[in-house]
C-alpha cells in the first residue's frame, strides 16, 4: 500500500493528460489497483513496487488504446480520431511534414527538438554562435508550425495544441 499511496496521484495525473477523460483515467487506475491487490503476495515481494505500478498503468492505457483502434470500422474512424490525445494524433502528421522542410530546418529540429541535443552542443558542432543557433532554431520551428497548421490543420488555444485533423 505504501507504493500505491506514493504513486497514485502521479499515475492519475499522467493518465489524465493521456486520456483527456476523467472517467477513463479512473477506470484504468482502478484496474491497476485491482491487479496489484489480486497479486498482492507477488506485488509485495517486488523490490520496486512503484516501477511495477507505472509499467502496469502504461500497459493498461496502451491496451485500451489498441482495443479502441481495433474496434473502429471505417465509418467510425473520424469520430474515434478526435477522442485520441492530440499529441498522439499529431505523431501521424509530423513524419509527413519534416521531410518537406529545408535540409537546415529539418536538421536543427531533429537534432535539438527530437534528439535532445542542446543548442550549445549544436552550435559547437556546427561552428555557429549560440545566438545564431537560437535564431536558426526559432525560424525552423516557425516554418514547422506554419506547415502543421496548413497541412495537418493543427489549431492552438491558450494552452497549446488543442485540435487536429489528419489530412490524407
Amino acid at each position: 500500500m505504501k507504493a500505491w499511496d506514493e504513486t497514485e496521484a502521479i499515475l492519475y495525473s499522467w493518465l489524465l493528460k493521456q486520456t483527456n477523460s476523467q472517467h477513463e483515467t479512473e477506470d484504468i487506475i482502478q484496474e491497476v489497483f485491482l491487479k496489484a491487490m489480486s497479486n498482492s503476495k507477488r506485488f509485495c515481494s517486488l523490490t520496486d513496487g512503484k516501477a511495477w505500478l507505472f509499467k502496469m498503468t502504461k500497459n493498461h492505457f496502451i491496451d485500451r488504446l489498441r482495443k479502441r483502434i481495433a474496434l473502429e470500422d471505417i465509418g467510425e474512424h473520424q469520430a474515434a480520431e478526435t477522442s485520441l490525445p492530440v499529441m498522439t494524433q499529431l505523431q501521424t502528421c509530423l513524419p509527413r511534414i519534416l521531410p518537406k522542410l529545408s535540409d537546415n530546418d529539418r536538421h536543427i529540429i531533429e537534432m535539438c527538438d527530437l534528439n535532445g541535443l542542446t543548442q550549445v552542443e549544436y552550435a559547437n558542432a556546427h561552428g555557429l554562435t549560440l545566438p545564431a543557433t537560437k535564431a536558426r532554431l526559432r525560424r525552423a520551428r516557425i516554418e514547422l508550425k506554419l506547415r502543421l497548421v496548413k497541412e495537418c490543420q493543427v489549431k492552438q488555444d491558450t494552452s497549446g495544441v488543442c485540435c487536429f485533423k489528419r489530412v490524407q
